[in-house]
């Protein structure tokens, strides 16, 4: 029983996500981010070597992301900084994110986001233009990966795409010989 194979697909995913993350870093860099952290994170986790999923990770992300982004800043601006405050916007947005229909995957990616952006807060000198900073940095950085993510998973769908076509052309085309029976 085989446990282990190295193959090609393995080996071009894990070139899509280098490929991303390199992408993502430098360009960031470029533009002076000094974090670049949910970046590569969601390169990584939107990343998949079914396109229609990278598709589905990259929509889910990127709602949850932006949903607890708000929901956490709207309870800090409105009900200051807390325990329970934060367990409010937790709460608020599991209801959101369980309550409608055709809610992206990955729902739980909206209350670890409203976690993410009210600890700093809580746990020091932060204030809510912090917070907000925070808030905006990380919601740029995550779509921005997912983005980067998405694109090269295009790319690589299309390759792929025009790979097999070019395949399935050659094997119509090809005839193999017909053996003569040999009559005596």
């Amino acid at each position: 029983m085989k446990y282990f194979s190295l193959n090609h697909h393995a080996l071009s995913f894990a070139l899509r996500i280098l490929l991303g993350c390199v992408i993502s870093w430098w360009t960031l860099d470029l533009l002076n981010d000094t974090r670049k952290v949910w970046a590569l994170i969601s390169v990584i986790v939107v990343s998949d070597p079914d396109f229609n999923a990278i598709r589905q990770n990259a929509v889910s992300r990127m709602v949850n992301t932006l949903v607890g982004c708000l929901i956490g800043l709207f309870f800090i601006y409105f009900f200051g900084v807390g325990f329970w405050p934060m367990m409010a916007a937790v709460a608020v947005s599991v209801i959101i994110s369980t309550s409608f229909k055709n809610y992206p995957s990955s729902w739980k990616m909206a209350p670890v986001t409203v976690i993410i952006l009210s600890i700093p807060v809580m746990s020091g000198p932060e204030t809510l233009k912090s917070a907000m900073s925070v808030a905006i940095n990380r919601t740029g950085e995550v779509l921005y990966g997912s983005l980067i993510a998405l694109l090269l998973g295009l790319i690589y769908y299309k390759i792929e795409e025009r790979y097999l076509r070019k395949i399935a052309a050659i094997d119509k085309t090809t005839t193999l010989p017909v053996k003569e029976e040999m009559h005596e």
